[in-house]
């Protein structure tokens, strides 16, 4: 079985008119809906957009954090981003929604994800 986006979504930015204020450090939501390719329904799988930048200053701010759900980029480009989730969700086939869901939740924020654990 194949994932599906069907959304993407950036309730902290609008990506068609987003120019973040210092393009080295900078972070967003995305919230992917997916589904299985074959099938109707969505899940929820959140991933949060930073540049090594705003990382370094989280932990020179906190000290270490968690690396989960994290997609790192050096420059905002929602092309390129667009592009990563379809390699990525291409990389979670599996042989039910729940195996797949299962691959996809190891990069994200799963609704569900106290199911697949």
């Amino acid at each position: 079985m194949r994932v599906q986006i069907r959304h993407l979504l950036t309730p902290d930015i609008d990506p068609t008119t987003f120019a973040p204020e210092d393009p080295e450090r900078f972070m967003f939501m995305v919230q992917m809906l997916a589904r299985p390719s074959d099938g109707p329904g969505e899940e929820s799988f959140q991933f949060i957009v930073c540049t090594p930048g705003w990382l370094q200053d989280q932990v020179d701010r906190d000290g270490p954090m968690p690396g989960a759900h994290h997609v790192i980029v050096g420059t905002f480009d929602w092309p390129a981003l667009k592009t990563f989730f379809q390699r990525l969700v291409s990389q979670c086939a599996g042989a039910d929604w729940n195996e797949a869901a299962t691959k996809l939740s190891r990069y994200s924020l799963y609704e569900f994800a106290h199911r697949t654990a």
